[in-house]
């Protein structure tokens, strides 16, 4: 009798309910059906039909086995239909039938079948009547061949059904602490306990920065941080009063403007290291100088004028990265325009064609690396 069996746990209740009714019945016939099928037959009958499975929401989570996974525990729904020898069951024959299977099924409440599909449930199955009102019966009995047939509900419960599936053991801790020395013999082996769940990040500062900066990480159990990641770089990582961690970031890094996230981590006895949850970081080009080249000025009396923009700093946006400049001026955007950036990220030029120039004056330039805005917007004479 394994747990497997209870995969025909359904088919072994509807058995168990229809033996037990039959037994009880002076071995009156006991289908198992939809009800109009069961009236195509002129005796005295009672119709059992399974009209929906419901799934047990109070043991939904419980397993049989602390640590694995549940079974599927499911709450069977009846509808229990009699009929007397004319087919009918809106008959008084028909209805003193009906009144004593439901005193039969009273009867079967707390059932502990000893069946393979059943005997492995832990909890002895429970027979309790519902509400059978028209709404009910009226969705269940329709269609062109079908007619309305006074009957009562009632559901069984839980009834377990165990998948097919892998258990997730693993050996026992025999020993906690550091690995032993010599080595010893593998199933004597320790294991490192923490006493917490590692560091953890809930802030850092500046949040938006250009290079070079220091950054202040602050949270919980940061003591044995080494290392502080920002993106896929890594750097040292120094204890700071009030249980803060620094890390310095200097000016030339590999990376682009943009966000990141960043972790700590701290070294095991084990050789192995734990890293903390992420925080975001937004590191910001740099723009040290905005200077035009040699303007040209439009045909005839248009004075709006042409030509190169050229931007100096530091990670100005490379070949891949998304780069906008933006001409601000007289209280608005002026003109907007897509740039290609270079491996280095220290220069950037952008061109204004006869086919977008712009009015002389004074214009502020706002650049935009992948999202990021340098805290400084330049000043550029565009005449």
């Amino acid at each position: 009798m394994a747990l497997l069996d209870s995969q025909e746990a359904i088919g072994a209740v509807s058995e168990m309910l229809q033996t037990r009714l039959t037994s009880q019945l002076n071995n009156l016939k006991v289908n198992v059906g939809r009800p109009e099928e069961a009236a195509q037959t002129s005796e005295r009958k009672v119709n059992l039909f399974l009209y929906r499975i419901g799934f047990d929401g109070f043991l939904r989570n419980v397993a049989l086995d602390p640590g694995q996974q549940p079974p599927i525990w499911i709450v069977l729904h009846y509808l229990v239909t009699a009929f007397d020898k004319d087919k009918e069951s809106d008959s008084i024959s028909a209805h003193r039938l009906l009144g004593r299977a439901l005193a039969v099924l009273q009867e079967m409440n707390f059932q502990r079948p000893n069946v393979a599909e059943l005997v492995k449930n832990p909890e002895p199955l429970k027979i309790t009547f519902d509400e059978a009102d028209v709404e009910l019966l009226s969705k269940v009995m329709q269609g062109s061949d079908e007619k309305y047939r006074i009957s009562a509900a009632f559901q069984v419960r839980p009834v377990m059904i165990m998948p097919d599936q892998p258990a997730s053991y693993a050996p026992l801790v025999k020993t906690v602490g550091p690995p032993l020395p010599n080595p010893p013999p593998r199933d004597q082996a320790g294991v490192q306990v923490l006493p917490n769940l590692g560091p953890r990040l809930e802030s850092l500062s500046p949040e938006r920065f250009a290079a070079p900066a220091t950054l202040t990480l602050s949270g919980t159990d940061l003591g044995g941080v080494d290392q502080v990641f920002l993106g896929p770089l890594s750097f040292t990582a120094a204890a700071a009063s009030g249980g803060h961690v620094t890390a310095a970031i200097p000016t030339v890094i590999a990376l682009s403007a943009g966000s990141y996230p960043v972790t700590v981590s701290r070294p095991l006895d084990s050789g192995h290291t734990i890293t903390s949850n992420a925080v975001l970081v937004h590191l910001l080009p740099k723009i040290t100088n905005a200077t035009p080249g040699a303007l040209t000025k439009m045909p005839g009396t248009d004075p709006r004028l042409f030509g190169t923009l050229t931007l100096t700093g530091d990670r100005l946006g490379g070949p891949d990265d998304s780069i906008f400049v933006a001409f601000y001026g007289n209280g608005a955007l002026r003109l907007t325009l897509e740039a290609a950036g270079s491996t280095a990220q220290t220069s950037l030029s952008v061109t204004l064609t006869a086919d977008n120039p712009l009015d002389p004056g004074t214009y502020l330039i706002i650049l935009r690396v992948n999202g990021e805005q340098p805290d400084d917007a330049p000043s550029v004479n565009w005449s």
